[in-house]
């Protein structure tokens, strides 16, 4: 999704001066679009303590610790169920364990019905370590920790809390057009077996109107689902976006997924004629891509109307 939005800044010729991203999760799409440029800063917030633990952590001083323990910590089932019954009492802790399960269980799932990778049995090709790659963790972490001078607050709160908030900033009051939310709330499909935090289905339907009050510029993105249809396919700005990832079946096949994103920006420029190239293959870059010309690899987003 990250470059697809950066295409929409690009066209719509945006100068983005803060990113929020209430419904945080794994933060994907706020890291990439800082990274490559085309923001100059995020916010970040999210429902679930742990999620919000772990990247308070990140965008700290503290990163090194996790660091630390990262490299330290033996990744066994006995740590795991550790792990799984901890109640953190600090942000670190609490970080840790966020990583710890993310890393050892069954599809990165902090549910507490989750099992570990590889089973109790750990008889299968995969075991409970096979995603636990220390340095390469460990290097992402100190990396992003970089970044924390850009990341503006991370909060753990609902995502009416940093709506009101936001809106109470000076940016907010004096240059609203340079902020842009990303709201990529809990899906419709298996949402009790994906978040700890998911949505009723009156959160799903009282949306629409807290989108409608927000200050800046916005996109959403839902699970190609017959509610978020009806509650969004009549905006001028929504379209359904064909996403390839790298889920495969097997060694020759990808999963091809359909998502449905609503935004001002989509509404805006198709108005302005300015997405007709729509529903072709695009090429646009890829996360950590200079903002400047250079040399990155590139990836391709098939987009339709």
């Amino acid at each position: 999704m990250a470059p697809f939005i950066a295409d929409l800044i690009r066209r719509a010729e945006l100068d983005i001066e803060l990113l929020v991203e209430p419904f945080a999760g794994g933060a994907a799409v706020a890291i990439s679009l800082l990274e490559s440029g085309h923001v100059k800063s995020i916010g970040l917030a999210d429902a679930d303590p742990l999620i919000a633990s772990f990247w308070r952590i990140v965008f700290s001083d503290d990163a090194w610790k996790l660091v630390d323990l990262i490299q330290d910590t033996k990744v066994t089932l006995g740590e795991w169920y550790r792990q799984k019954a901890l109640a953190p009492r600090c942000d670190l802790s609490a970080a840790f364990k966020c990583l710890y399960l993310n890393r050892t269980s069954f599809s990165g799932a902090l549910m507490s019905r989750t099992g570990p990778i590889g089973g109790i049995s750990q008889k299968g090709p995969y075991k409970i370590g096979c995603r636990f790659n220390r340095p390469k963790i460990a290097a992402r972490i100190l990396e992003l920790s970089k970044l924390a001078d850009n990341v503006r607050f991370v909060r753990n709160s609902s995502y009416r809390r940093t709506m009101a908030d936001v809106s109470r900033t000076s940016l907010a009051a004096q240059s609203p057009e340079k902020i842009l939310w990303y709201l990529d709330p809990p899906f419709f499909a298996k949402a009790e077996r994906l978040y700890r935090y998911s949505f009723s289905d009156d959160q799903h339907e009282e949306l629409p109107d807290d989108i409608d009050n927000l200050v800046g510029h916005w996109l959403l993105s839902y699970d190609d689902h017959a509610t978020a249809r009806r509650l969004y396919s009549k905006h001028p700005g929504f379209a359904r976006v064909n996403l390839r990832y790298n889920a495969r079946i097997d060694t020759t096949e990808r999963l091809v997924a359909s998502e449905v994103i609503v935004s001002d920006l989509i509404a805006s420029l198709r108005k302005r004629s300015l997405l007709d190239d729509w529903g072709k293959v695009i090429q646009l870059p890829r996360r950590r891509q200079p903002a400047l010309p250079g040399t990155a690899s590139r990836s391709v987003v098939k987009a339709a109307r």
